[in-house]
């Protein structure tokens, strides 16, 4: 909690010093969202607490909504565009080349998401930590259709950018009825996001914990969920397969 109040701190700062220069804001949120989308690079670019303070900010009148909302969508999109490209160009080459080459896990298991959920994982792998950093560089290896690709990227970074931007906003609103403070909101933003990533990405598992409470309805859901594949075990073939039905 420490940790967490010391970078909300030290980010609050900053973004309250830059919002003073309207168009010097833009720029910064811009480049956050690019930086956050590019392949492996985005690991070190830290968005989402960036994007709730912003909201915060926004909230207190700081910064209007609808030009660092579009700023925001805008930088998303050409990061993962850069990172479709990136992917594109260099295919499986990527995986011996400096700094690619030390995430190799990660860009196994963006190969393995991909694989299976397809054009979705566009979408859904915006919104999960790590993964968000692989997956259009991984699109681009698989040599995904780039205009479905473009179409994906860019609804998802519209949703992306809103998700991110108004829970700050409405936070703030609450936090400061109540007289707490806007670095609360990363705090409070941080625990209601990764809940709700648990949710969408581990709902089966959760509710597999609770099956034994459940009765026959449990054991059903066990019985059936039991005899499905573990995406974690999808071989490259398939993988494969998946790139071609989308090309």
């Amino acid at each position: 909690m420490e940790f967490l109040h010391d970078i909300s701190t030290y980010l609050e700062t900053i973004l309250v010093g830059i919002s003073a220069n309207f168009w010097l804001a833009m720029l910064f949120i811009f480049l956050v969202c690019i930086g956050e989308a590019v392949f492996i690079a985005g690991l070190l670019v830290p968005s989402m607490p960036i994007l709730l303070l912003t909201g915060g900010i926004i909230a207190q009148g700081g910064l209007p909504f609808w030009p660092i909302f579009l700023v925001a969508s805008l930088g998303a999109i050409i990061g993962d565009a850069i990172s479709y490209f990136v992917g594109y160009w260099l295919k499986d080459r990527i995986k011996t080349m400096w700094p690619f080459k030390h995430h190799l896990g990660l860009i196994e298991k963006g190969e393995l998401f991909f694989a299976r959920h397809g054009g979705k994982a566009i979408f859904i792998g915006r919104f999960i930590t790590g993964v968000k950093a692989v997956i259009p560089g991984v699109a681009g290896m698989m040599g995904m259709n780039y205009a479905y690709f473009t179409l994906i990227n860019v609804i998802s970074a519209f949703v992306w950018a809103a998700a991110h931007i108004l829970p700050g906003m409405w936070l703030t609103a609450w936090l400061d009825s109540i007289g707490l403070s806007l670095e609360l909101v990363i705090v409070v933003g941080a625990i209601v996001l990764t809940v709700l990533f648990l949710l969408i990405h581990y709902w089966k598992r959760i509710i597999l914990l609770f099956a034994p409470m459940m009765g026959a309805t449990g054991k059903r859901l066990q019985a059936r969920w039991a005899k499905e594949p573990d995406p974690h075990s999808l071989a490259a073939k398939p993988a494969v397969a998946t790139h071609e039905k989308l090309s």
